[in-house]
This record gives C-alpha cells, structure tokens and sequence, in this order.
C-alpha cells in the first residue's frame, strides 16, 4: 500500500465505489466489477479476499434491511452447489500460480462481457422439469468461480433465480442472502489458506469507507436507471478490465 501513487490509490477508490454501486443497484455484480479492475493494480490473491470481505458486508446490510422478502426454498435448492464449488474453487486456487491466475481471470472476465453486453439484461427461460439441474450446475459453477475470481458468481445465480420468477425485493435480497453464505464459506478458506495478510488487511481497511459510498449511490441512484443500458455499460467496462488483464 504504501508503494501506490496517489494516482493509484485513487482509482482504487474509484473502482469500489463504482462496483458497489453496480452491486447496491443490481443486488450482485460488485465483485465482477471490482477484481479485475483492481487486479490492474494488485495481486488476484490479494484482491478476491478483500472483495469478498466488501461483498460479505454489502450483503449483510442488504439481508438486515429486507430479510422478510428472502424465499428460502431457493435458497435450499442453491446452497449444497454452492458450497460443493467453493470447495473445488479454494482447492484449485491453491494449484495455480498468480500470474497464470490473473491471465485466466482476464479470459473469463472478456467472455463474461460478451454475455452481457449479448444478453443486455434478457432472461433465460428454463422449462419448470429442468429447474432442480440447473439450479445444481449453476450454484457450483458459482461457487467455483467466485472462489477463483471474486465475483462473477452473481450473475449465475441469477440464471436460476430469474426463471424462478420471484418478485424484485424478494430477488434482490435472497441472491444476497445466497452470496453472503457463499461469502462467509470462501472467507474462511482464504483464511485458512493465509491470505489475510498486513497487506491485504489494510487494503480492506481503506476500501470500506468507498464499499459504504458506493452501496449508497447503488440503492439511491443505480436502481432508476435503464437496466438494459445499465448492463451494457457494465459489459464495456468489464470488456476493456479483461483485456488489459491478458495483455498485462
């Protein structure tokens, strides 16, 4: 920390507010928004714990405020994928080496625009006798990947969770409410693994007075504007991020 430019610890500041207020808005996509943009600048072993910290207390504020509206039968059918992929995601996080790590992330992160920058924000339609397989296949895909990649994981519950058709509070606070217990699963695999070191702990110390901000001007501004053009916004961002990771 103490080797960044002003520059630098100013487009950290940056970064986490604008994906704070993606995930404050949209109810998920923080992560997705926040680890490459700030893989640009630190290590990815460094980035996705601090991420998923920010992610774990965004969703906690979310959860307190609207906990009625969590459909817990959902939750359920998700979580056992869930937990079942960041098992397989911390594993495998151990096997692979930071630079090859951040190259990976920098594919996933261009292929992942172009699913949004395609989709724009369109749901998938899943016939009512898949809907227990894919909810399986996508909950442990996101669990593997937001153990990797620190984000991301969203948008692949959202899959299952938006063919489920649930209303918009009770959406927006059970995909929460699933990303926190992912969240607390993968803190403490990081933990255990060691990744909580000074550096990364004084990352997290300064990130959270932008995380708050952020969330506020989510929930305060995000929410009014158009989800369509919002999401294809969100894609060049993620587009430019992913390539500058590959090339980096």
């Amino acid at each position: 920390m103490e080797n960044l430019s002003i520059w630098q610890l100013g487009y950290c500041a940056l970064v986490i507010t604008l994906a704070f207020a993606v995930r404050g808005g949209a109810g998920f996509g923080g992560g997705a928004v926040a680890v490459p943009l700030l893989a640009l600048v630190f290590p990815v072993q460094v980035t996705v714990p601090v991420v998923t910290v920010l992610n774990m207390l965004s969703s906690i504020g979310h959860g307190v405020a609207s906990w009625r509206h969590i459909v817990w039968r959902e939750i359920w059918r998700i979580l056992p994928g869930s937990l079942l992929g960041v098992f397989i995601g911390l594993h495998l996080l151990t096997l692979i080496d930071p630079r090859p790590l951040a190259k990976a992330l920098g594919v996933f992160v261009v292929l992942y625009a172009l699913y949004v920058l395609v989709m724009a924000g369109r749901e998938v339609k899943i016939k009512p006798r898949w809907m227990l397989a894919v909810a399986a296949v996508t909950s442990t895909v996101a669990g593997i990947v937001g153990s990797l990649f620190g984000g991301a994981a969203g948008p692949l519950y959202v899959i299952y969770l938006n063919a489920a058709q649930l209303s918009k509070d009770a959406f927006r606070v059970t995909i929460t409410t699933v990303m926190l217990f992912q969240g607390l699963t993968r803190m403490a695999g990081y933990g255990a693994l060691g990744l909580y070191d000074s550096n990364t702990l004084t990352l997290l110390l300064a990130a959270l007075p932008t995380m708050v901000l952020g969330s506020w001007l989510g929930a305060g501004v995000i929410r009014r504007f158009d989800a369509a053009l919002f999401n294809r916004a969100v894609g060049v961002v993620l587009l430019a991020s992913g390539a500058a990771l590959i090339f980096k």
